[in-house]
């Protein structure tokens, strides 16, 4: 079976479970009330602002995020910005505080979908697409060749 015609779609896919994910995770932090007495415990010394502050902030951008996302406007800067996220949540909580880096393997996953969705963009149907007029499948833009 060709899946030749189905490369178009792989773009879309990552951006999809990506954006979900990642909405999930923002509505997650607006919506429990037990986070706010597990991220007092695990997190305050690493926490400039107020527990409850950081999760309605990191909440919706964590939102903001991922509608961007399934939008495919700015995929490759906002996919870094995951990528960073997924980092993160491996080495402070998974690393440093818990010391149990298996209990955190979601977060290798949703790395490893977002560093690959910053290698590939966000494809034909991206808003990307259309603003900047390609998929951009090289980078930095300047050294693709065109052809024709």
């Amino acid at each position: 079976m060709d899946f030749k015609r189905a490369d178009q779609y792989k773009p879309l896919i990552l951006r999809l479970f990506i954006a979900l994910t990642v909405i999930l995770w923002g509505y997650e932090k607006l919506t429990l009330e037990k986070l706010v007495k597990s991220y007092t415990m695990d997190y305050e010394q690493f926490m400039f602002l107020d527990v409850n502050m950081f999760l309605d902030i990191a909440g919706w951008l964590q939102i903001i995020l991922g509608t961007l996302l399934i939008l495919g406007l700015l995929t490759r800067a906002n996919a870094f910005v995951v990528a960073i996220m997924g980092i993160v949540t491996v080495l402070v909580p998974g690393v440093i505080i818990m010391k149990d880096v298996p209990h955190f393997a979601y977060a290798f996953a949703l790395t490893g979908a977002a560093l690959a969705l910053l290698i590939e963009g966000g494809g034909e149907y991206s808003v990307d697409k259309y603003i900047f007029g390609t998929t951009h499948k090289c980078y930095p833009v300047e050294v693709c060749e065109v052809p024709g």
